[in-house]
Parts: C-alpha cells; sequence; structure tokens
C-alpha cells in the first residue's frame, strides 16, 4: 500500500504528505478517530516515508529493506509501544525504554518513530514521563500518538503534538475495500477493521434475540407483565454479551427512527426492514425517543458497576405501551 492507495481520509493524507515533502514534519503528532480506520497503518507509512531509502521526499516505494522491516515489524529504528500482554495500560517503564533510544543515533534508517498505540491508555505517569521527549525531541525522532478520543490525553500532551482527525469511512470506500456484503458494509460503521472482523454469523444471531425482545415487549399486554419480565431477564442475564447487546439493540433503534421518518435508504439492517418497519407503526415516536435516550444512559452506566437486570427490566417496560405509563 502506498499513500496514493490508502482508502479514506484523504485530506489528512495530503496534508501529512505535504509536510513530508516540505521538510517540516513535525516531531510529535496525534492520529484521533474511530477505530479500525486506517490511523496504525498511516502511523506506519509515515515511518517508512521518514527512512525509505529509495523514493523521494514525501513518499516510500515498500520494497526496499527499510521499509520491508517496517512491515515486518523488525526495523531496529521504528518502535511500537502498546500494552502489555495481561496488562491494561502503557505503563512507564516502557516509556523510559523508549526514551532511553532518544539520545542515540539510528541505527539503520535516517531518523527514529516512536508509535503509541493506543495512546489513551498510557497511565499517569507513563505520560507525564513522555513529555521529556515530547517537548526537546532530537531532530531525527518522531512521536505518533494513536488514540480513539484525543481529548483522553494529557492537556499537556496535546499542546506539544499536531492534532489529525481521522473520521469513519463512506460506505463506498468500505466496498472499494472489498468488502461485499452489504450488510457487513453497513454494520462497519465506517470502519474497515471492523467489517473484516465482523461474525456475521454472531451478529445474527444476538440480533434475532433483540427484535424477538422488542416485538414481545411492545406487544405485551398487562396480563402478561411477569412474561414480559422474563423476557427482559434473557437480555441481561449475560454479562460478557451485555455491552455488544445494547449497541446491537442501539443500531436497531435507530433504523427503526429511520424508517419511522421515512428514511429507509439510511437503515443498517436492511434485511430485517419489514420487521422494524411493523415495529415502527406500532410505537409512537415520542416513546422510541425515550427508548433511545434510555439506551445511550445505558451505554454510558456500562463504564460503571451497574445492575444489568434492572436496566433491562426498565427498558422492556418503557417498550411495552401498557407499562410505559407507569414510569
Amino acid at each position: 500500500m502506498t499513500f496514493d492507495s490508502f482508502i479514506g481520509n484523504r485530506k489528512v493524507i495530503e496534508r501529512l504528505r505535504a509536510k513530508l515533502q516540505q521538510d517540516r514534519f513535525p516531531h510529535g503528532l496525534i492520529f484521533s478517530g474511530p477505530e479500525g480506520v486506517g490511523k496504525h497503518t498511516c502511523a506506519l507509512m509515515i515511518a517508512k516515508a521518514l527512512n525509505c531509502t529509495r523514493a523521494a521526499a514525501g513518499s516510500f516505494c515498500g520494497e526496499c529493506s527499510s521499509c520491508r522491516k517496517i512491515d515486518s515489524g523488525t526495523h531496529p529504528d521504528v518502535m511500537t509501544l502498546s500494552v502489555e500482554e495481561e496488562a491494561s495500560q502503557i505503563k512507564i517503564a516502557q516509556v523510559r525504554q523508549l526514551l532511553g533510544m532518544l539520545d542515540l543515533q539510528p541505527f539503520e534508517g535516517r531518523n527514529k518513530v516512536f508509535i503509541i498505540d493506543p495512546a489513551d491508555l498510557l497511565n499517569a505517569e507513563a505520560a507525564n514521563a513522555l513529555l521529556k521527549g515530547l517537548e526537546e525531541p532530537p531532530e531525527n525522532s518522531f512521536f505518533i500518538l494513536v488514540t480513539v478520543n484525543v481529548h483522553e490525553l494529557l492537556l499537556t500532551v496535546r499542546s506539544r503534538c499536531q492534532v489529525y482527525n481521522f473520521t469513519p469511512l463512506t460506505l463506498e470506500e468500505i466496498r472499494r475495500h472489498g468488502v461485499t456484503d452489504e450488510l457487513v458494509v453497513r454494520w462497519s460503521q465506517g470502519s474497515i477493521g471492523r467489517a473484516r472482523n465482523l461474525d456475521v454469523t454472531r451478529l445474527k444471531s444476538e440480533r434475532e434475540l433483540l427484535v424477538g425482545f422488542l416485538e414481545t415487549v411492545v406487544a405485551a399486554s398487562e396480563e402478561q407483565f411477569q412474561e414480559l419480565l422474563g423476557v427482559s431477564a434473557d437480555l441481561g442475564r449475560s454479562k460478557q454479551d451485555f455491552e455488544g447487546r445494547m449497541t446491537i439493540l442501539s443500531v436497531l433503534m435507530a433504523d427503526i427512527l429511520y424508517l419511522k421518518e421515512g428514511l429507509p435508504e439510511k437503515i443498517v439492517n436492511i434485511d430485517l426492514h419489514d420487521r422494524l418497519l411493523k415495529f415502527a407503526a406500532a410505537v409512537p415516536v415520542d416513546r422510541l425517543i425515550g427508548m433511545s435516550e434510555f439506551l445511550r444512559f445505558t451505554e454510558a452506566s456500562l463504564k460503571h458497576y451497574v445492575n444489568r437486570q434492572m436496566l433491562a427490566d426498565v427498558l422492556a417496560l418503557m417498550t411495552n405501551e401498557t407499562t410505559s405509563n407507569w414510569l
């Protein structure tokens, strides 16, 4: 892959290439944006462009020894810092090891490149230690911090780097990556990484459970109250699956709202169009909006300890016409 073949975020790529060509490349960069949109791939491209032995400034050949070693992760001057196995954060010892290389001359290439991914998992001590390297880096040293959300990084770190914001790919750009299943294209949500790793069989199985949940609770009568709570018990029982199910449910609710507003071209679950349309016709728009807002609250609450069963029960009660009046 070359800069020209990079799919999506063309303005970001062209800005970076221009700085490479002008020999004004910043020593600290932050690549921020959703997972799976090419941030890490772009960081490796930059490392190649800074060390390629054949191509002109602002480019790389992808074939020389330097480019091949960067691809294989064996180039001595390109170091990727990530979370160690069985750890949850990037530790200060890892950053100190990196900083120990700053004053050394490159072993093989022209420049040293340090890629920190995911940079938002630097613990406080590691992030503060990194500041020493960002404040006055040697001319031949470059830092690229990769993160989902730039605001998760210390302000002092952000102030020493130029920020490049990557955005989700369009559906057409996902298709250009060779993804042919239209359901996968739409479920990718602009992430080629998500598209390539999506387990469609598992998705359809979980989705069927959730569509069944919606269809059951919307039609339940007051006399079926215990059955209503039984359905919500199935939804909230699995701690491991609960967060993923809430994500799927949020997408389903967005599709239902699109159908309610007469925008079928925007829905993700195109194969469920007719079932979701029936649900949209059966539930007033204000209740749909209330359910969507509660789902956002639920997803935010999952960052902390929550009673999953209670959340599932409330969602079931909100969805049902009779019991929603109790809330």
